[in-house]
């Protein structure tokens, strides 16, 4: 199966392609993808259930959120988390409901359920918005503050959570592969932007979180658009880079929504002066690694030309 995907996925590269990426080369890919994801949904109707299991979950805990913010502030201060959550709650549905058909294991072979990882990363995911309203946006009553703390400090474990229980179970899938990084993503630039709202970050830690995010998402879809679906296997920098920023970025947050004497201003500094050197390193590394890519390409371009001659 996992065969069959790829070469689905390869065609339609290829047919974006041959017609030049067009706009109506691109509504046709939108077009089949959508009726290839109509087709599994239609295929595994348990998987499709137990996904709704999830998004029963995730709506309750949303939910949840949203009501002890209205119970401890004010209406409107709830509607507005309610409005800014919303709709990307019902875009991380749709999404992942659109890629069930990559809830399988190494051999292709389907799972009947969205399985506990990739149910993790689907909650990190949906719940990301609110870290940034109301957990760090809204003046907190001291009830709240260590609510929003534990909410918070699951959200970063879990990931931590997910990646070990797949590798413990053996329940590694394509789609965890896809969604982990896309929760970690959208968590952490919700969460630097949250705390630099609150002044608790510099500028600068923001802007470098931007920008490595983006260059690693252009790098990804120039590698699938040029090359072709591929494994594409975390680097040990990243890793070290994503692990580094969700600690300090929690440290940070803990210290703000339950600000004590045991986090002083020197610990906070040094930290992010140490996500400095990892996130500059890691942007480098990736920009590295582009060029040297795109003069591999060009080294084989001319030696297929010569030998054509």
């Amino acid at each position: 199966m996992v065969d069959k995907v790829s070469a689905f996925t390869q065609e339609l590269i290829n047919d974006v392609a041959r017609n030049h990426y067009s706009l109506r080369a691109w509504r046709t890919l939108l077009s089949r993808s959508w009726s290839r994801s109509l087709e599994d949904i239609r295929k595994s109707p348990a998987r499709t259930h137990s996904f709704w299991s999830w998004v029963v979950i995730v709506a309750a805990m949303g939910a949840s959120i949203i009501l002890l913010t209205l119970w401890l502030q004010t209406f409107e201060q709830a509607l507005t988390a309610l409005v800014f959550w919303l709709p990307w709650y019902a875009g991380a549905v749709f999404f992942v409901l659109t890629h069930l058909g990559m809830v399988d294991d190494s051999q292709g072979v389907p799972h009947q359920s969205l399985l506990l990882p990739n149910g993790l990363s689907f909650i990190r995911l949906a719940l990301a918005p609110l870290v940034l309203w109301p957990c760090l946006q809204v003046p907190i009553y001291p009830v709240a503050a260590p609510i929003f703390a534990i909410f918070l400090a699951g959200l970063l474990l879990s990931d931590l959570l997910d990646g070990w229980v797949a590798r413990r179970q053996n329940l590694c899938t394509r789609m965890g592969g896809m969604l982990d990084p896309l929760a970690d993503l959208a968590l952490l630039t919700y969460l630097v932007f949250g705390l630099y709202l609150a002044g608790a970050v510099p500028g600068l830690l923001l802007i470098l979180l931007v920008v490595r995010y983006p260059i690693l998402l252009i790098g990804v879809l120039i590698i699938f658009f040029v090359r072709g679906p591929s494994a594409l296997r975390p680097t040990l920098i990243g890793k070290a880079t994503t692990f580094a920023t969700s600690i300090v970025l929690l440290m940070i947050a803990l210290n703000t929504l339950l600000p004590t004497a045991w986090l002083v201003p020197l610990v906070i500094e040094w930290s992010v002066r140490l996500l400095y050197v990892l996130i500059s390193a890691n942007i480098l590394y990736l920009v590295y690694r582009g060029v040297a890519w795109t003069g591999r390409m060009d080294v084989r371009s001319d030696s297929k030309g010569k030998i054509s001659k």
